[in-house]
């Protein structure tokens, strides 16, 4: 039996990666001992201002079931629906109306999970669709308050 996680975060990655000014995709959790350093992994520049802008795809684990016997046993068919949690982080500017700005780019992200042909039946099937459980929330990252969305991804496989 093989998995293909790392496959399907990577797949998870790139479709994040393709929106337009969705800013820093990591494809794990990232954190540093130093305050700076923390920041520069979020840190990036927009229309000419620098911001923390970023996006983590974080592996949260599996859940299995066998939809298909063959041979007593032991060539059963498995679902393994995987789950991800995408976490983003916009700096806060009430002047230029962030929490606008990050519902925006979350909705364009759930958009674009849902469209993408890899992770809806190609390869891939889903469970769910994309569950947004926090699409906008003030938040501290690094010291910076920060407007914060927490999505869940469960991508399925047959195996």
């Amino acid at each position: 039996m093989a998995y293909n996680e790392t496959t399907i975060r990577a797949r998870i990655v790139t479709v994040l990666e393709s929106v337009t000014d969705v800013g820093l995709v990591h494809d794990y959790s990232r954190w540093a001992g130093d305050w700076g350093k923390t920041l520069e992994l979020f840190k990036t520049t927009i229309d000419g201002v620098d911001q923390i802008r970023g996006w983590e795809v974080t592996f949260r684990g599996i859940k299995q079931s066998v939809i298909g016997f063959q041979g007593g046993g032991i060539d059963d068919t498995i679902l393994v629906t995987y789950s991800y949690r995408i976490r983003g982080f916009l700096s806060f500017n009430d002047a230029d109306e962030s929490e606008k700005t990050m519902t925006a780019l979350a909705l364009a992200i759930v958009t674009a999970l849902e469209a993408d042909t890899v992770l809806q039946g190609e390869v891939l099937e889903r469970e769910t669709p994309v569950v947004a459980e926090i699409i906008q929330e003030e938040r501290m990252f690094a010291g910076i308050l920060c407007n914060y969305v927490e999505m869940l991804v469960q991508p399925q496989e047959v195996i």
